[in-house]
């Protein structure tokens, strides 16, 4: 993966945006200061960029910190955008569609905590809070139908990307219906 479009904006914007590409592709140990130099433009091996970041540990913080905010505001934006719905079930089918498409927006952090969350274990920190979903102490009924979904979300999205299309040939949107039909309240009077 290369360097994002468009990424363009400050010198430190840049580095950060390469740094977090670089962290997610190769982990911590990995990646390394002339990589991202590289990406960037910056003359390699000349420490240019320790005229930004004092180490690599706190480049490592810094990308974290900054993609974990751009994607708190992208899914505001993403959710504010979101249409009312009165239907329960088209509401239920849209904020599903919404939680999908968040969770793909954490590819790299998620890739990243893969490699190194024992290392860094404040990146689980991190993106759990982005994704506002607090862990429940004593989960019920709805909270536990929540769980569900998102796991389901997650595992759909994981599988999908590693076989490279829709999990088993399970478009999306047939799986968000199914998804919808499974996870809607039952009528109590007609079991």
């Amino acid at each position: 993966m290369t360097t994002r479009q468009g990424a363009r904006g400050t010198t430190r914007d840049r580095i950060l945006e390469a740094a977090m590409d670089v962290f997610a592709e190769s982990g911590f140990s990995g990646a390394t200061i002339s990589e991202v130099e590289r990406r960037v433009g910056l003359a390699v091996g000349t420490g240019s960029l320790y005229r930004h970041f004092p180490s690599k540990e706190a480049l490592l913080t810094a990308a974290v910190d900054r993609e974990v905010s751009r994607l708190r505001d992208e899914m505001a934006q993403a959710r504010a955008g979101l249409p009312a719905s009165g239907d329960p079930v088209e509401h239920r089918l849209r904020t599903y569609d919404q939680l999908l498409h968040d969770l793909r927006r954490f590819d790299r952090l998620f890739r990243l905590m893969l490699n190194e969350g024992d290392r860094v274990p404040e990146l689980r920190t991190a993106i759990w809070a982005a994704l506002a979903r607090p862990v429940l102490a004593d989960p019920r009924g709805q909270d536990v139908v929540d769980a569900i979904a998102v796991a389901a979300l997650g595992g759909y999205h994981l599988f999908s990307t590693m076989q490279g299309h829709p999990f088993n040939g399970v478009g999306q949107d047939q799986f968000l219906r199914t998804l919808v039909e499974l996870t809607s309240p039952r009528d109590s009077g007609s079991e």
